[in-house]
């Protein structure tokens, strides 16, 4: 499969460059990062978030609200940004976004924009979780248990494939929202009412709706050490390195502190997931490594939760990408060499939101 793409920027592209993130959140440290990135160069980053009340707006050179990712104003609405402000480079930071922007992707390039995105086929495969499980299954990966009911989950139980304790979790989700684990049939019952009632009273359910009743996902939970892969290729898809981030610490089912470590079957599998998919820039891949072998959890084509670990280690794929871009040479001992060891922890920073005439466009 090749998910490598031609960017439709040219060559002598000018020393400007700005840059649109989506759907920012709280990722303010992106929005820095890419900041870093294009403000020697004289570009500005942008944000636009579905609800004011995103801390990353604030930390952007201007902002705007955006309509919700499934909206039909959606596509329209970055377009118009991306004209107003020549945007040159979206970058979107969400699961949802991706399916929708694979989808306008040539429109966009028809404009000389490019957008960060796999292509559908990964972007569909990537947000369905039950989809990943048999998609890791056929190619001959280790994964989890899974199941999208009860009655085939306690078929499996009493066949001797699962037991209790499980992770019940929504099919189409992301982070660590509505993850809950049960340890016997009372806890299952009630935390499976509980995550199917949150699922369909957020911004899942529009996802969801794709097969419904069948948004929540019942897995097998496996006992390891937990690793977070960032799987780094070009713009062309071509493999370039696999950074292995060791999960030291985890409160409320986010990773709080990681070693940056040596990993050489991580990195083999990382390079091997590289090379089906071909994916533009970095894919970020949970494992569960035990005496039993290497377990994938699941897969994600874009920026994640974890990159700023490998950051923090060295990686700079803001600026990297920028040069890629920009047919530049990118220097894999400076962009592209985490340094072994560097021990990494997530904190809180204060962000007070601005006044709305710093929005990317005047209301």
């Amino acid at each position: 499969m090749n998910g490598g793409l031609k960017s439709p920027l040219k060559k002598n592209l000018s020393f400007l460059m700005n840059v649109l993130l989506t759907s920012v959140g709280r990722r303010n440290y992106l929005v820095d990062y890419f900041r870093d990135a294009v403000h020697p160069m004289g570009g500005e980053v942008f944000a636009v978030n579905s609800h004011e009340d995103a801390p990353a707006l604030y930390r952007a050179d201007g902002f705007k609200i955006a309509p919700p990712i499934n909206s039909d104003d959606y596509i329209s609405f970055l377009l118009e940004c991306c004209v107003e402000k020549k945007i040159e480079l979206v970058v979107p930071l969400l699961d949802n976004d991706l399916p929708v922007l694979s989808q306008a992707r040539d429109l966009f390039s028809s404009k000389g924009i490019f957008v960060l995105v796999p292509d559908l086929h990964l972007a569909r495969l990537a947000n369905d979780k039950y989809q990943t499980h048999l998609f890791l299954k056929s190619e001959g990966f280790q994964t989890k248990g899974n199941f999208l009911d009860l009655e085939s989950f306690f078929n499996a139980k009493d066949s001797g494939e699962i037991d209790f304790p499980i992770i019940i979790k929504p099919r189409w989700g992301m982070g660590s929202l509505s993850v809950y684990e049960a340890s016997d049939e009372e806890e299952l019952n009630f935390y499976f009412k509980k995550a199917q009632k949150e699922v369909l009273n957020s911004f899942l359910k529009y996802e969801s709706q794709q097969d419904p009743g069948k948004e929540i996902l019942f897995m097998d939970k496996i006992v390891g050490d937990e690793y977070m892969l960032d799987v780094i290729n070009d713009l062309e898809g071509n493999y370039q390195l696999t950074v292995v981030n060791k999960k030291l610490l985890r409160k409320g089912g986010e990773t709080e502190v990681v070693q940056t470590v040596k990993h050489e079957k991580l990195e083999l599998l990382g390079r091997r997931i590289a090379e089906h998919f071909r994916h533009p820039l970095v894919m970020d891949i949970d494992v569960i490594v035990n005496d039993t072998g290497i377990y994938i959890i699941e897969f994600n084509p874009r920026f994640s939760g974890g990159y700023p670990f490998s950051h923090a280690a060295g990686i700079n794929l803001p600026t990297a990408l920028i040069k890629w871009l920009k047919k530049e040479t990118v220097d894999p001992k400076v962009f592209l060499s985490p340094k072994i060891g560097t021990k990494s922890m997530k904190g809180f920073v204060m962000i007070k939101a601005k006044s709305p005439d710093c929005q990317l466009i005047g209301q």
